[in-house]
């Protein structure tokens, strides 16, 4: 799991007035909205006693603290202390406080310390307030870490095997050659894909296919899998799932999939049907996968020219890891979880100054 990147915390319509726990990189935060409506994101650990922030109250644009009533402003300074309201409030009164975007419906917080300048573009998902795209969205969980389930997004060579009764063409498993486009936080690859024809209401294959211009890629921002179709000419399908990782070996994935031809509403449930489907032919296999975690040594697996997409995305992982960014979550399960509090650092951390809680363990590099 890495820091300073931006993650997909929660659908915007879903944080209203109250507080939403979250649980993103193994660590707990608590979202809501400040009296101006932006969305805030903090750590979920009162420096007082320890107490769950999420657990507590809203109290104009604060969170009180069910514990002791400590309450946090939008930018996880202390703002008031019950027991002792005349107190002068101490400097390391403050909890961590994550930059936060909303755009395409989703509210994105980034989970590091780098100043603005620094910090990863979002992914360009511009389809997405389209007028001429009908947008369904929703959410799924895996018993599976973040890595493989992007890995898997991007790997079409699976598709006759796992979704042949869906999308992938058993009788047609080759993969023809395709060259990645690399890019600063991404890449992508144009393939052409062969897809059965199937009809009737039971979708029986007839026998004959088509081939289907494809283009799945990746943004390390969400982290996001992407993938743009062209079923018919004129005809357009758009995907987009962050991954986020809840922790080492859990995944929630935001998804959004529009289409520019039978916009009708009455189609929604179908299309959202059938990418449930897809998910739950992907985690049959993902849950059974060894390791469970993308393996750190290239020599621990065999790929091949397929697999290019997959490498180009490893090959990123791996500038980000030399960076300084991937957490040590050995470190984390020996020396910290139930002895001492962590968090993830944020960008007001770089001003120095006292600190209650110390900042996730990061691997050397």
């Amino acid at each position: 799991m890495l820091t300073n990147l931006w993650y997909v915390v929660l659908p915007s319509s879903q944080l209203n007035e109250g507080l939403k726990p979250v649980q993103l990189l193994g660590q707990h935060f608590v979202a809501f909205r400040d009296e101006g409506g932006t969305a805030r994101l903090l750590s979920d650990i009162c420096v007082h006693r320890g107490g769950s922030l999420s657990a507590g109250a809203k109290v104009g644009g604060d969170v009180q603290c069910p514990y002791h009533g400590w309450r946090f402003g939008g930018d996880g300074v202390c703002t008031h202390i019950p027991a002792q309201p005349d107190l002068h409030i101490p400097m390391r009164a403050r909890v961590d406080a994550y930059p936060t975007i909303e755009r395409y419906g989703w509210i994105w917080a980034f989970l590091g310390d780098l100043p603005e300048a620094e910090r990863p573009p979002l992914p360009t998902l511009d389809w997405v307030d389209d007028p001429g795209v009908r947008v369904v969205s929703g959410h799924f969980d895996w018993e599976a870490s973040w890595d493989r389930v992007m890995e898997n997004g991007l790997d079409f060579a699976h598709a006759p095997f796992v979704h042949g009764s869906t999308f992938g063409d058993p009788d047609h498993p080759e993969i023809g050659s395709f060259s990645v486009e690399r890019e600063a936080w991404g890449g992508s690859a144009l393939m052409t894909m062969r897809r059965p024809v199937r009809k009737g209401w039971r979708r029986k294959p007839t026998g004959q296919h088509v081939e289907v211009a494809t283009r799945p890629g990746f943004h390390l921002s969400g982290p996001c899998v992407t993938l743009e179709l062209a079923p018919r000419d004129g005809w357009k399908i758009y995907i987009v799932s962050a991954h986020t990782p809840v922790d080492g070996k859990r995944t929630r994935t935001w998804w959004m999939m529009g289409r520019t031809f039978m916009r009708w509403p009455l189609l929604d449930r179908r299309v959202v049907a059938s990418n449930l489907k897809i998910f739950n032919q992907d985690l049959a296999v993902l849950s059974k996968v060894r390791p469970e975690r993308v393996p750190d040594s290239w020599l621990q697996e065999v790929s091949v020219k397929s697999d290019a997409l997959q490498i180009a995305f490893r090959q990123k992982i791996k500038e980000l890891e030399e960076r300084g960014w991937r957490i040590d979550e050995i470190r984390v399960e020996r020396e910290f979880t139930g002895r001492v509090a962590c968090v993830v650092p944020s960008p007001e951390r770089r001003d120095g100054g006292p600190w209650a809680i110390e900042t996730i363990p990061i691997v050397a590099r």
